[in-house]
């Protein structure tokens, strides 16, 4: 399985200096997001840099985030199409989407009737991510349309979000159990709790993180990956380490040994490696209420990228 970063956490730099970056911590490949950065939107250039640095782009993320809601124009299924075409002149296998806000029909219906078949000749897939609902004066609303594992259950091909899941109040364990048949790809980070998407280190948050990478190894061992039963799961599952990076940022030594240990502590629970072995931690945690088990501000790294 191969073992991916996100670009999205490094937006702010160049994108030769972020793949460089990916490539110095270890990674097999590259979660590209499609930003304002013409860069990310230019398949030839993303092509040359990928080439430059020695490494390849499995995935690529649509720019379906708050702050790329104008790249590739505003309306949903040609933001998509567009990101689609990048994926397959670049030799993705998956283009990431977010879900359609509730109101948002036109998107869904296009995701439901026609994604698939225009993803496939493209030799692509669309891998439609869960997303999670959002806390209004205290309450939780669900604006967006897949928030729970039963409303990706009619899509082919899914995208299974650990720290998502952990805001939506969602067992990561049992929505794998569910669709890992339809799940290509893979976010994982963890979750400090409190309702917001935290996408912290492993071993960082709340979630079950060990378990859950070890039903997934455990499964790549025998043979069944996640997505290959699909109709049209050609290409190999991949899981992205999709981290917040932003008190690294400045260091290039200290962001390098972050993502390489992030690396280091995935692929040892893939492994089957103990919990407290490689968290520190055991994989339940038990907090009171409204108490965040870690905190944000402690690094996991020393500042000159040392463990």
């Amino acid at each position: 399985m191969r073992l991916l970063a996100s670009s999205g956490p490094l937006f702010a730099r160049p994108l030769d200096w972020a793949f460089g970056v990916l490539k110095e911590a270890g990674y097999d490949g590259v979660e590209l997001m499609v930003t304002q950065d013409p860069a990310t939107q230019d398949p030839d250039r993303v092509r040359d840099v990928a080439e430059r640095e020695g490494i390849g782009v499995p995935v690529v993320h649509g720019p379906f985030l708050l702050l790329t809601r104008r790249v590739f124009g505003t309306d949903l299924v040609t933001k998509a199409r567009r990101s689609l075409e990048l994926a397959g002149a670049v030799g993705a296998d998956v283009m990431i989407v977010h879900p359609p806000f509730r109101w948002q029909r036109a998107f869904h219906q296009w995701l439901c009737d026609e994604a698939d078949d225009e993803a496939a000749a493209l030799h692509t897939r669309v891998g439609v991510e869960n997303l999670y609902p959002v806390t209004v004066a205290g309450r939780p609303i669900r604006f967006h349309r897949y928030t729970q594992p039963s409303h990706l259950a009619p899509f082919s091909h899914v995208v299974l979000d650990t720290s998502h899941f952990g805001v939506a109040e969602v067992n990561i364990n049992e929505a794998y159990e569910s669709l890992r048949d339809q799940a290509v790809h893979l976010h994982v980070s963890d979750y400090r709790g409190g309702g917001r998407d935290s996408h912290a280190p492993l071993g960082h948050g709340l979630l079950p993180l060990a378990s859950f990478l070890h039903t997934v190894g455990r499964e790549e061992r025998a043979g069944r990956t996640p997505g290959r039963p699909g109709p049209m799961a050609t290409g190999a599952a991949s899981i992205t380490l999709e981290l917040d990076c932003r008190r690294y940022l400045d260091e290039r030594a200290a962001l390098v040994g972050y993502l390489r240990q992030e690396r280091e502590k995935c692929l040892a629970l893939l492994a089957g490696a103990d919990a407290e072995d490689v968290l520190g931690r055991p994989d339940l945690v038990e907090v009171a209420p409204g108490v965040h088990e870690d905190d944000a501000d402690q690094p996991t790294v020393a500042p000159d990228g040392g463990a």
